[in-house]
């Protein structure tokens, strides 16, 4: 059985209704699907844009769920549901109606150590406009965002980051004031 982390975000409607309302539906579809075994939400959150503070808030939630589906086949999932929420992939870090990032699989390194650090590696300007064209596990941005981190210390504050050796806790801590301001509960 394979532990994952994945962070839903919204931050435009959907015509499923809202960002909120449109997560809740997508996180019930998770729920829902035969091959999860089991599901622990975290704390609803919102927070500013990564890139552009003037566009609109998002939402965000994490999700620790349990299933034998290998990391491809959660992304496989994933996409689809994305896909069918209304994500149009149009410009990196565009707004969207549904983001999911799967955010890590237990103690994995994906798609090996060497890729993985050249992912987390990147500066900003190559991060803005490079792709990567596999999962790379954990999210080589996790220990840098606080939409991610205060989902992942809700679920799984004692996780141990595989390659930085580092607890989810201690990293969330290590964040910026200004990050760490820019979120908040959300009353979803």
């Amino acid at each position: 059985m394979n532990n994952y982390v994945v962070v839903l975000g919204s931050n435009l409607p959907s015509e499923f209704g809202n960002s909120d309302e449109t997560l809740k539906k997508c996180v019930n579809d998770i729920r829902s699907y035969r091959a999860i075994k089991s599901v622990v939400e975290s704390k609803w959150y919102s927070s500013l844009s990564f890139l552009d503070e003037r566009e609109p808030r998002y939402v965000n939630v994490g999700i620790e769920l349990n299933t034998n589906l290998k990391p491809v086949e959660l992304l496989n999932f994933t996409s689809g549901l994305e896909n069918k929420y209304g994500r149009k992939r149009q410009r990196r870090w565009d707004p969207r109606t549904c983001d999911i990032d799967i955010l890590l699989c237990d103690q994995l390194i994906l798609p090996n150590k060497l890729s993985f650090v050249k992912w987390l590696k990147l500066d900003l300007p190559d991060q803005i406009k490079l792709v990567p064209n596999e999962l790379i596990l954990p999210h080589p941005r996790l220990q840098e965002r606080a939409f991610f981190l205060n989902p992942l210390n809700d679920l799984q504050p004692d996780w141990i980051h595989p390659f930085l050796k580092i607890k989810a806790k201690e990293m969330l801590d290590s964040l910026p004031p200004n990050e760490l301001q820019n979120i908040q509960e959300f009353n979803s």
